[in-house]
Order: structure tokens, then C-alpha cells, then sequence
């Protein structure tokens, strides 16, 4: 909410009376100028949001700032060569000419160095072919909102938690390191298992790297951790086991159908956490999107333009939690393409 209300402010502060004048054109496309910091799969969709909304708003007649339409610019700036490096090749070169075609002014090799009011400091690497000599190049950037989408940093919570387990589950980055079954490592052995981690704030190792910090990753976790609930797990076992097993005595908890059913599937023992890659998505902005889809480490099909986005819509509808939610949204997507984006409510 904080984003949104900072965004219409912008377009607001650019559209009032006090630099209205054509003298005060470079003022006007500053207070409208959006930063986007960090070329990954959210830097890129923020950019294709961004754009689909100033679009949208400085349409003729039915946006809301007809005025603005030559001033709002969109940057993506971005430390690395390439967009979205989790994607293939073909489409990190079809995000970045999608783009510039559309007009966002894409930064590659740049880093923000400072931010101020009303301006940042880039410092972009250069490289001379006929010398090569490397160095960097300072500028600044006139600009009316900033957006860190280059990472994030744990939250007070996990810092704090951290302070209560053995430096051993401390990450370097600041997360918290987890064995197979998602459980931190405990002073007390007898605690084992009391606490779960899961999402950003777990740094889960598999197939000797660390996995993403995505919503798929979360979303998997979640599920598996809601299973070992579910089963009742002893989770202060290693590998976590059902109750009244050689491993597990029997607690309050003891559900024997439950167990005997979970015996006959072979789940007596818990398996470990282990993520299915199935792709990834990222929004373009008008109407393209770039679409990944595999199972695992087996790439089914790879689409970029309008089939992707098609997919991508799907996608979202189908994530929606109830059937409500899923018609709002859809009644809402056919609303503004009709009568456009309705800013006194954004």
C-alpha cells in the first residue's frame, strides 16, 4: 500500500499547477521518473507494471493525466550483463528488447551507489575494447521514486531468533540454515524440531546449493511442513517419525488408524524436504510475458510474447485462494481495460 500511495503521489506532484509551464518540462518528467533497482524476475514484472499503468493513465481522454504522457519514464537498473538470469538465454535477450521496445530505459552493468532526494548515483562498469582498460563510470539520475528489487534482508524476527540458536544455524547472509526436514539446530538436543523454518528466512541446501528465495520454494515448504504437522510426526527424531515406532514412543497425540494407514503407504518415516522446479514466469508489461516451464530438471517449453502471457494470467487466476477472489479479479482486469485504471482508488 505504502508503494501504490507513493506512486500516485508522483504523478500527482508532476501534474500540479507549479510546473505546468513548457519552462518546467524537466521538472515534470523528473517527479515522474520510477527507479527500479534490480534486473531480476520482480525488477522486470515492476517495470512491465509500470508501464502498463502509465499507459494506462495518460491515455487521451480516458486517462487520468492525458498531460504526463511525454514525461513518465521508467528505468530498470540493473549490476549484472544480462535480465532475469534465472531465465535461458533466448529469453533474458527477448525481456530486454521487450522493454526497450516498450520504452523503459534498461541499465545493465550499473549499480546505485546513492540515493537522494531527487536524484541517485549510478556508477556503471566500462570497458575499453582498443586499451582494455576497465572502470566505472560515475552519473547521476534525476528521478521522483526509487525501488530496491535487488534482494532482500531478513527481518528483525529472524535476526532475533537467531540470537536464541547456536551460531552453528546462522547463515552468512543472514538466514537461518536447516537441515532436510526444514529444523534449525538447537542447543538442546530435546528441542529439536520445536522450531520450523521456512520461506526467505530458511537457507536450505540442496544438491550442494542453496535454494531460491521464491514464492514456488515457499509454497512447497509450507505444504511439506503442513503434512509432518498433519501425520504428527516426531519431530524431535531423526529422520522425524510416527508415533509408537522403534524410533518414536508413543505421546498424547497417538492417532493409531492414522499411523496404520501412513505404515501401509510406506510413511512411517518421514521423507525429506525435496523442491520440483516447475518453471518460471515473469510479466512484461503489454500484453508479453516470458514463460519457462519445466518438471524438475526436464524443460518441457520455453514461450515469450503473448502465449507466455496467457499462461501467466492462468497462472495467477489459478493461485488465487478462493473462487471469489478469482472473479474479482478477472471482472476487475476486463474493467479497466474498458474504462481504464480508476486512480482516485489506487
Amino acid at each position: 500500500r505504502k508503494l501504490r500511495t507513493a506512486i500516485g503521489e508522483c504523478f500527482e506532484y508532476a501534474s500540479r499547477p507549479d510546473v505546468s509551464g513548457a519552462d518546467r518540462e524537466e521538472e515534470r518528467t523528473r517527479r515522474s521518473t520510477f527507479l527500479i533497482v534490480g534486473g531480476g524476475p520482480t525488477g522486470v514484472e515492476l517495470a512491465g507494471e509500470l508501464y502498463d499503468l502509465a499507459e494506462d493513465i495518460t491515455r487521451p481522454h480516458k486517462g487520468s493525466y492525458p498531460r504526463l504522457r511525454n514525461n513518465v519514464k521508467v528505468v530498470l537498473c540493473h549490476s549484472g550483463s544480462a535480465l532475469v538470469p534465472q531465465f535461458e538465454q533466448p529469453l533474458q535477450e527477448e525481456a530486454l528488447k521487450s522493454l526497450r521496445r516498450k520504452g523503459v530505459e534498461v541499465i545493465l552493468n550499473t549499480r546505485v551507489t546513492e540515493l537522494k532526494d531527487g536524484y541517485a548515483k549510478l556508477s556503471t562498469k566500462k570497458f575499453d575494447k582498443e586499451t582494455g582498460e576497465k572502470g566505472r563510470v560515475e552519473s547521476e539520475l534525476p528521478i521522483g521514486l526509487s525501488v530496491w528489487c535487488a534482494g532482500t534482508a531478513p527481518v528483525s524476527f529472524v535476526s532475533q531468533l537467531l540470537d536464541q540458536l547456536p551460531d552453528a544455524a546462522r547463515n552468512a547472509d543472514g538466514r537461518i540454515k536447516v537441515d532436510k526436514w526444514l529444523r534449525p539446530q538447537m542447543d538442546d538436543p530435546s528441542l529439536l524440531g520445536s522450531v520450523l523454518v521456512l520461506g526467505d528466512a530458511a537457507a536450505c541446501m540442496e544438491d550442494d546449493d542453496f535454494l531460491p528465495q521464491t514464492a514456488q520454494v515457499a509454497g512447497q515448504q509450507g505444504a511439506y511442513l503442513a503434512r509432518l504437522l498433519s501425520r504428527g510426526y516426531d519431530l524431535e527424531t531423526t529422520p522425524p517419525a510416527l508415533p509408537c515406532t522403534p524410533l518414536s514412543p508413543c505421546d498424547i497425540f497417538y492417532d493409531p488408524m492414522l499411523t496404520e494407514w501412513l505404515k501401509l503407504r510406506g510413511l512411517d518415516v518421514a521423507s525429506k524436504f525435496s523442491f520440483l522446479n516447475l518453471g518460471l514466469l515473469a510479466y512484461l508489461g503489454g500484453g508479453e510475458a516470458l514463460s519457462q516451464v519445466q518438471v524438475g530438471e526436464f524443460p518441457l517449453f520455453a514461450y515469450s510474447g503473448s502465449v507466455a502471457f496467457v499462461l501467466w494470467r492462468s497462472v495467477y487466476l489459478v493461485k488465487q485462494v478462493a473462487t471469489k477472489n478469482r472473479i474479482l479479479v478477472t471482472f476487475d482486469w476486463i474493467k479497466n481495460s474498458v474504462f481504464g485504471r480508476d486512480m482516485t482508488r489506487f
